[in-house]
């Protein structure tokens, strides 16, 4: 449950993101395009990661690599062994 409330506010931070570079917001909201651009170079480590470790556990490669790039670690946990 926690998991896909964390998707819909990450699914609402890229929405802000695009918003934001395409309106050119100014103030505090304008720095959302380069939070985002900082947030994209994170997730494109996550998915090296990813794609180093769990490349074996996926069942569609592409689509959890994509899934990976938009919500980080939100997607990246169902492949995390459990504790």
């Amino acid at each position: 449950m926690f998991t896909i409330m964390n998707k819909a506010a990450t699914l609402v931070f890229w929405a802000l993101v695009l918003t934001a570079t395409v309106q050119g917001w100014t103030g505090v909201a304008g720095w959302l395009p380069t939070i985002g651009l900082v947030v994209a170079g994170i997730h494109v480590l996550e998915v090296l990661f990813f794609l180093a470790a769990f490349r074996s556990k996926s069942t569609n490669l592409r689509l959890d690599a994509i899934q990976v790039f938009v919500f980080g670690m939100f997607h990246l946990q169902r492949f995390m062994p459990k504790r």
